[in-house]
């Protein structure tokens, strides 16, 4: 029994003894080949880059039997200073902590040499040679200034013309030379400040989010679309009028192949808001414009010169709300935004920005006019105008009248309007803005409001609104001739014409 106990300690001894983690480079090389092998070079040319090189210079020859050669030489000053770190796989980096250098993981070299088949780096400090064996060894061949990086990498001729087409997207910020060619330096369109997110180690090395104001820069789109840049390296295709080169670093995921649509709402948001006035109308319809005025940070400024540039001026949101408001300002000549073209932040926005809704100037849901007249202080012309009333409308309409009223309110825009339940309805004349003695007034209204209470609606626009308005004049005008001792002004029978 005890000589059982003993052989399970030594097995868990035995155990103990092996790493945490064990690293299949050729699972890892696969996993890296999905987003294609140009990555490598642009690894390469920002270890260079953030060693304050002046010159970088990088090439990659045809494949051979599948085989390519791909080196990198830079002038750093230092070099690789500790030689472990190309590979060291997350050791902490001196990058963390300097918002204007591009690392952060310490791994971009190690993916690098993931998908070679032998490699050696050499600095000033030494060389390390990675032997196609999976072993590695160290020696005291040295460089005089900078680090030469050399790897055979499996390639196909594809991947070699798409390595080579995508180098040239980078931005160099120093001279940088591929395959004898130096990669030209691009025309600045534009240049302004914004405070972007970035990621900054804190006392303990961890990497937090915080936000920081740093150079923003604007190109011109290259063939294939626009990119956005950390610095001078593509990192993710983007849709936008330009091509945006951040220089602080980017919050990235690891793979540092994207950002997070919170980050691209940001960067879209402070371009709006330093070049609006600069897009055209095919633009203002972008994805990216609108991502950019869904944030609340937008300013007004650059709201209102999308909404120009995109609907027109005075151009005002559809509201679902009062669908009469919508076809009254079309019929008035304003663009009425749809609601399916607007996010609920841009709505948000557009309002905050004083873009109106089109019930706010065209409204059909008004209020009633206030001021009712008590009906012993109504005079003989209103007095005469509400008995016409009284006794014409249920013959033309059948719906029960309420009771007749008259307001005077100078600030309501309405001659009269019609308030009405499911049962019985309210017609109210104002005559603030009405004249009782002009009876061929009196008929237009009376017509107008008994339209808006047989469809139960107060759009103007409504096709069965004057559908009705159509049936209320010809039923008016049959009991005209039917009933002239109701109309104050004669009627006269109709001529028969002679046989």
């Amino acid at each position: 029994m005890y000589a059982q106990k003993v052989a399970k300690k030594s097995t868990v001894k035995n155990a103990g003894t092996q790493p945490w983690f064990v690293v299949d480079k050729e699972g890892l090389r696969k996993t890296l080949s999905r987003k294609g092998k140009a990555f490598a070079i642009y690894e390469l040319l920002q270890n260079g880059y953030d060693e304050n090189s002046t010159k970088v210079e990088v090439t990659l020859t045809e494949p051979r039997n599948g085989q390519s050669i791909l080196t990198c030489v830079d002038n750093a000053p230092l070099g690789y200073v500790d030689l472990s770190n190309a590979h060291t796989m997350f050791g902490e980096s001196k990058k963390k902590t300097d918002p204007s250098k591009r690392g952060r993981f310490n791994i971009g070299e190690k993916y690098v040499l993931a998908l070679c088949d032998e490699a050696t780096v050499t600095s000033k400090t030494g060389r390390i040679i990675f032997k196609a064996d999976g072993e590695r060894s160290q020696d005291n061949v040295r460089t005089k200034i900078g680090t030469e990086f050399r790897g055979e990498l499996p390639l196909t001729i594809g991947e070699y013309n798409d390595m080579v087409r995508k180098v040239r997207l980078v931005i160099p910020p120093v001279q940088t030379v591929f395959n004898g060619a130096e990669i030209p330096k691009r025309k600045v369109l534009h240049e302004f400040s914004a405070q972007l997110p970035t990621e900054v180690a804190d006392e303990n090395g961890i990497l937090r989010s915080r936000k920081r104001t740093t150079k923003v820069r604007l190109f011109e789109v290259p063939i294939g679309g626009a990119y956005l840049y950390e610095m001078g390296m593509p990192v993710v295709p983007i849709d936008c009028k330009w091509s945006v080169d951040v220089h602080q670093k980017v919050p990235l995921n690891i793979e540092r192949d994207n950002v997070t649509p919170s980050y691209l709402k940001t960067v879209y948001q402070s371009i709006l808001d330093e070049r609006s006035e600069y897009l055209n109308e095919e633009d203002a319809a972008h994805a990216w414009v609108t991502t950019g005025l869904s944030s609340e940070k937008v300013s007004t400024k650059a709201i209102k010169n999308v909404v120009v540039k995109r609907f027109g001026e005075d151009a005002v949101i559809h509201d679902r709300n009062d669908l009469g408001s919508n076809r009254e300002a079309a019929a008035a000549g304003r663009t009425v935004i749809p609601r399916g073209a607007l996010t609920p932040e841009m709505r948000k926005n557009l309002a905050r920005a004083g873009v109106k809704k089109a019930s706010e100037e065209f409204s059909t849901s008004v209020a009633a006019p206030t001021g009712i007249i008590p009906e012993k202080d109504l005079t003989r012309p209103q007095l005469r105008y509400k008995e016409f009333v009284e006794k014409v409308a249920p013959l033309v309409l059948d719906r029960k009248l309420k009771k007749v009223q008259f307001a005077n309110d100078p600030k309501a825009k309405l001659l009269g309007c019609t308030q009405w339940s499911p049962k019985d309805y309210i017609f109210t004349v104002n005559i603030a803005k009405h004249d009782v003695e002009d009876w061929e007034r009196n008929y237009d209204l009376f017509i107008h409001e008994l339209a808006h209470f047989y469809v139960q609606r107060n759009d103007h626009l409504f096709k069965d609104f004057w559908r009705g308005v159509s049936d209320i004049g010809a039923k008016l005008a049959q009991v005209a001739l039917e009933r002239p001792d109701l109309f104050p002004t004669s009627v006269r029978q109709p001529e028969l014409l002679a046989a």
